[in-house]
């Protein structure tokens, strides 16, 4: 019988952050100031302690964007999926997906992260569900709103709960695949959590429940 393998994307399916691989490749294109590089070091500090504000984060992300065209963001990630991220696919991460997906369950990409680089992965990898947190767009350019909320703490368990009951499926007996103490709402939620590459936090709270670290 079919189950659910949901995969977090960044430091998990990928060995880098996305959002880091995009604004240092800007900032070598001279389209990012080191100011601006600063603040962004400072966010993935503060994300991988799980004190940022990611509501408001993905907020001032959306508001940045507005009245651009949706198409050159498409374009420009493509091409960084391409050159870049592609080469940060962890092997490891590859071997579980495609167990699961020799096993038929469905599987789907978890992540806080927009849709431009997720679905360029998630179209290699054969991955058919992407939640992520998505932009406004009207006649083609970005509002600077969100569409819904950013999907991040609870709100993955919303979409995860809602990805479940679209294919018949109990999250409680999904498997999910993390490294990030953020993610503890989902971890909880489902099954068969599993952990890899913890941050500091993450790990600790591992240990005291249990669940599986591997060695990834």
């Amino acid at each position: 019988m079919a189950g659910l393998a949901l995969f977090d994307m960044d430091d998990t399916l990928v060995r880098r952050n996305t959002a880091g691989v995009y604004f240092r490749d800007r900032y070598r294109q001279g389209l990012t100031g080191r100011r601006e590089m600063l603040q962004v070091a400072w966010v993935m500090v503060r994300y991988k302690l799980n004190t940022v504000d990611m509501a408001r984060l993905a907020g001032t992300a959306a508001r940045s964007l507005a009245g651009q065209l949706e198409a050159d963001l498409v374009a420009v990630c493509a091409e960084l999926y391409r050159r870049e991220v592609r080469s940060l696919i962890c092997p490891e991460a590859l071997a579980a997906l495609r167990m699961h997906q020799a096993r038929g369950d469905v599987c789907a990409i978890v992540t806080a992260s927009s849709p431009y680089l997720a679905r360029p992965l998630a179209a290699e990898l054969g991955i058919p569900e992407v939640l992520c947190t998505e932009l406004e767009v009207a006649n083609g350019r970005f509002t600077g709103q969100l569409r819904g909320e950013a999907c991040f703490g609870e709100a993955k368990v919303r979409r995860a709960e809602a990805l479940a009951a679209k294919y018949g499926l109990a999250l409680s007996a999904a498997t999910f695949y993390t490294d990030s103490h953020s993610d503890l709402p989902l971890l909880s939620a489902v099954g068969s959590p599993r952990i890899v590459r913890p941050d500091p936090r993450l790990r600790l709270h591992a240990w005291r429940l249990a669940w599986p670290v591997l060695p990834w």
